[in-house]
């Protein structure tokens, strides 16, 4: 494995944790504070889309790995 594979592994595991924390929680600290609903809809959001970059490394599915760097060039 690479070191995108290992980067989209724990990168979707911090999302999957951090949508659940805040489903949990009913609350996100993100730039700006999410509350109530939006942060269980922003949870949600965190956790498909952590979910997705595991499936990526789990199954090599290549369009999700590229979705995956896609991620990453929108960060910079």
């Amino acid at each position: 494995m690479g070191f995108l594979d290992w980067a989209a592994l724990i990168l979707g595991a911090g999302l999957i944790f951090s949508g659940l924390r805040a489903i949990r929680r009913r609350e996100a600290d993100v730039p700006e504070r999410w509350e109530g609903d939006s942060a269980v809809r922003l949870g949600w959001l965190w956790i498909v889309l952590g979910s997705l970059f595991v499936l990526a490394v789990v199954f090599d599915i290549g369009y999700l790995k590229a979705f995956f760097r896609l991620f990453l060039e929108a960060a910079n």
